[in-house]
């Protein structure tokens, strides 16, 4: 007896619906990283993002029938799963327990082209998280996730105007915190 019997689903259902996970599980996951700034909270609402997505088309309530609907419909679900993660962070504070370990220093190395792109990628995230998380939404949606303007209002809740003006918004906020942590490196000394 296979899988799919024990489960008792039609396979195709099955095999649509792993086709979706392994599809749009990088993107999600990025999106979600980029709004809630933490790698291991981005991957778990991302599994519960796919937990309602199963769910939902096991009850027959996902949009399935294209791939661009069961797109939105999951960046719609992430984009809810984040913002109440969010909402819970600010009644939890959460402390790093690697902080107090402390920075060790590493003496007699120079920069090179990856870690420069690690530096980058940390200082863009940092920048993201002073974004609000409607404005993040939008940026990263729009702009790293291809989504129209329309369309990031369905996922958000917001017409497209809104979704155009906080995009706009958003780049300038992200460019000015940018630029302002965005200070040349020391050189490091041996």
């Amino acid at each position: 007896m296979d899988e799919c019997d024990l489960l008792g689903r039609e396979p195709p259902l099955l095999t649509s619906f792993t086709a979706l996970v392994e599809r749009e599980h990088h993107a999600l996951y990025v999106f979600l990283r980029g709004l809630v700034n933490n790698s291991e909270q981005a991957y778990d609402l991302m599994q519960d993002t796919f937990h309602d997505a199963w769910r939902a088309a096991l009850a027959g309530t996902a949009p399935l029938a294209t791939s661009d609907e069961m797109r939105r419909w999951l960046f719609q679900a992430a984009y809810h799963r984040a913002i109440s993660a969010l909402r819970r962070r600010r009644l939890i504070r959460w402390e790093s327990l690697d902080q107090l370990a402390g920075p060790e220093a590493v003496w007699g190395t120079e920069a090179v082209t990856f870690e420069d792109q690690i530096a980058e990628s940390e200082a863009l995230r940092e920048a993201l998280a002073h974004l609000s998380p409607q404005d993040s939404a939008c940026l990263l949606l729009r702009l790293a996730h291809g989504f129209s303007a329309a369309e990031v209002g369905q996922i958000i809740g917001a017409t497209p105007d809104v979704v155009t003006k906080r995009l706009s918004r958003a780049k300038q906020r992200l460019r000015s915190v940018y630029l302002r942590q965005n200070t040349p490196t020391k050189e490091l000394r041996p």
